[in-house]
């Protein structure tokens, strides 16, 4: 591992191309990102210790949209049995976030169950919305049910749309936007309040979410969202909304920038999305952390590097224990 780290660093939000899917996709001929073409875990290896990455929590959010339903069913069971058998190939390396169908919310509930109470994966990972529909929908109520019981993790990944608004990569700017709308849903609906225990990751600096929690917060206490201006509230009951947003984990992956001044450092996770970026633009997110946080104090950049994902993911301790 590289030694140029003051800290040994957990990355929370790294992605890989299982096997599973790779030979689905092969028989349906279909391409992948170009990134994702030769993973291995062997390649993603290499690039954790090219940047000085100690551990990864791998994901593969977003259920198979290049099956039918009952297939990608399936399809996500295989993923999630792949996730735990490299775990424990890999145990001083790898934890990892189960995936789930959330085309139905009775089917990803199961799911959920299965990856935490069976396979002792480290939290669950989905989009931010599938076909429209955010958390806040009922049709995730026993979802929801499930992982408050369970205390689960939860990784809340952007979608990724097929437009390019503006010509730019939708990449960019549009899963931070989704991300934004998802998290104002759930406070809206009062997600926060009726399933405390959750710990939700909101990827890529919370997409607008530390940016605008005020917004927020008026709109979760208006009578009607769209006459989010016209509430009578108290600064008190608005501080406190916002507070439920600053309960959220925010990860750092492909951003950083003013994080650290607008949301606790407990709540900041070390993030890369290896095996997207090249190995340059993961250096570099390496060196915004630890320079951005260093004004803090050298507490709050150990926080963020690895010690708030220990508190996470309780099972990496022993694992991790090795690097400090």
């Amino acid at each position: 591992m590289s030694t140029a780290n003051r800290f040994p660093l957990i990355d929370t939000h790294t992605h890989i191309l299982s096997p599973p899917v790779a030979s689905k996709m092969k028989q349906l001929n279909l391409s992948g990102p170009p990134q994702m073409a030769n993973w291995t875990p062997e390649s993603h290896l290499e690039q954790m210790e090219k940047g000085g990455i100690a551990m990864g929590v791998l994901s593969s959010p977003g259920t198979p949209e290049f099956v039918p339903p009952t297939e990608a069913t399936a399809l996500v069971r295989e993923i999630n049995d792949y996730f735990a058998s490299l775990v424990q190939a890999h145990k001083t390396k790898f934890g990892a976030f189960g995936t789930l169908p959330m085309f139905n919310g009775d089917v990803a509930a199961q799911e959920a169950v299965y990856a935490l109470d069976t396979l002792k994966l480290d939290g669950v990972a989905f989009q931010s919305s599938n076909e429209g529909r955010y958390l806040s929908d009922p049709v995730y109520e026993e979802l929801l049910y499930e992982l408050n019981a369970r205390s689960a993790v939860v990784l809340i990944h952007p979608i990724l749309i097929k437009d390019r608004p503006a010509g730019l990569s939708p990449a960019l700017l549009e899963g931070t936007f989704d991300s934004t709308r998802n998290v104002t849903t759930m406070a809206v609906h009062k997600i926060f309040d009726r399933f405390p225990n959750i710990k939700f990751i909101i990827p890529h600096t919370g997409g607008m979410v530390p940016y605008i929690k005020w917004r927020i917060a008026v709109t979760a206490l208006a009578n009607d969202v769209n006459n989010f201006l016209r509430i009578d509230s108290t600064q008190e009951e608005v501080k406190a909304e916002m507070a439920k947003l600053d309960n959220l984990y925010y990860d750092t992956a492909v951003n950083l920038g003013a994080l650290h001044k607008m949301v606790p450092s407990s709540q900041i996770l070390f993030g890369t999305d290896i095996p997207f970026p090249s190995d340059n633009i993961v250096k570099h997110q390496v060196a915004a952390l630890f320079a951005d946080l260093s004004e803090l104090g050298e507490e709050n950049v150990k926080a963020a590097a690895y010690e708030n994902a220990l508190k996470l993911f309780p099972r990496l301790k022993a694992a991790f224990a090795g690097y400090l």
